[in-house]
């Protein structure tokens, strides 16, 4: 059983319960799925529970006679004993940026493709893709990304409530920078780099794949 069965499965269950029970399984089905644990041994958890709940249920007891007063201390000594989510290397999160931006780009190309093959307009220029501008956009997302993580991290990480916002000066100079010379880059391969001539239908195969890449390169279990 998937985790999408598991999860309807559960919703036909919670169907059957007391409304006092229910309310008391929620606030158990909500700890469980926000904690770090594997997604699929929560559900499968979540799923016995459920069928313990009703077993006790049609005995005449309460999810408090089962379970206890607080169902989060329940839950959190069950949760101690599901293994952890898979987190994703800083690699594979580095690697991810740009290989989403490019994928989403070569849709978009694909879709001014079809557009200019619709209305008749010069196909040849629309299929053009200077390498300059895939490395300037794969480069761009990257730095522009972390520099939005990090100022959130940062944020997050301040305990104490402030006046007025915390504007880190350094920070934004150091990737000012750094996109300037990624911009000056670009503009100098663009003198030497060939410039790439794609079909729509290729660029829409290629976001396909990149679509495809995500799920297989970057997923977490």
């Amino acid at each position: 059983m998937n985790i999408r069965q598991m999860i309807q499965e559960n919703n036909k269950l919670q169907e059957a319960m007391t409304p006092s029970n229910l309310a008391y399984y929620t606030d158990m089905v909500v700890y469980i799925r926000t904690t770090r644990g594997q997604e699929a041994r929560g559900e499968a958890l979540l799923l016995d529970i459920a069928k313990q709940l009703l077993e006790a249920q049609a005995e005449g007891k309460t999810a408090e006679e089962v379970f206890g007063e607080d169902p989060e201390a329940y839950c959190r000594k069950l949760a101690q004993q599901l293994p952890e989510r898979k987190s994703m290397s800083r690699l594979q999160y580095q690697l991810m940026i740009p290989w989403i931006a490019l994928t989403w780009f070569f849709l978009i190309h694909a879709l001014i493709g079809f557009v200019t093959l619709w209305i008749g307009g010069p196909l040849e220029r629309a299929r053009q893709i200077p390498i300059s501008t895939l490395i300037l956009l794969a480069a761009g997302a990257s730095v522009l990304i972390n520099f939005v993580m990090n100022g959130l991290t940062k944020s997050s990480a301040q305990t104490e409530p402030k006046t007025k916002p915390t504007v880190h000066v350094r920070g934004i100079a150091i990737y000012a920078v750094i996109a300037i010379v990624i911009i000056a880059i670009g503009f100098w391969l663009d003198q030497w780099l060939p410039v790439l001539s794609l079909h729509p239908g290729t660029s829409l195969l290629l976001f396909l794949i990149g679509l495809l890449g995500t799920r297989l390169l970057f997923r977490r279990t």
